[in-house]
């Protein structure tokens, strides 16, 4: 017999979706990475999948009115990693076209987080 399963959508799926997979955003946020930004804008996240770990992140931060803090976080973590990105590019010649192309994509990553800072105009 199959688990039931909610099938309600968060209000960040396509947020979720798009940190979760690479391909996308240019950047692999780690279990801890989530539990890292959590904690610092208050939140006890427990070890669960990343799946999960970014629902929590996301919605209990909405609920307790921390999104702002948390899109901050995500996005000093996104300045970090474009950095890395830039500066081994510097050091590895032959391997600056693709880490130009996943720094562009953490770029556009950021540009998503800003638009979700900025919320839905027709919400409300």
């Amino acid at each position: 017999m199959k688990r039931s399963y909610s099938n309600e959508r968060s209000q960040f799926f396509a947020l979720e979706n798009h940190f979760l997979n690479t391909f996308f955003s240019g950047l692999y946020f780690s279990a801890t990475d989530f539990i890292a930004i959590g904690r610092e804008v208050g939140l006890n996240l427990q070890m669960h999948s990343r799946e999960m770990l970014i629902k929590e992140l996301l919605n209990q931060s909405n609920d307790n009115g921390k999104l702002s803090d948390v899109i901050a976080a995500m996005n000093r973590v996104i300045d970090e990693r474009i950095t890395l990105c830039h500066r081994l590019s510097l050091e590895y010649p032959n391997a600056r076209t693709p880490l130009a192309k996943l720094a562009q994509k953490a770029t556009g990553s950021k540009a998503l987080l800003a638009r979700e800072a900025r919320g839905n105009p027709y919400e409300h």
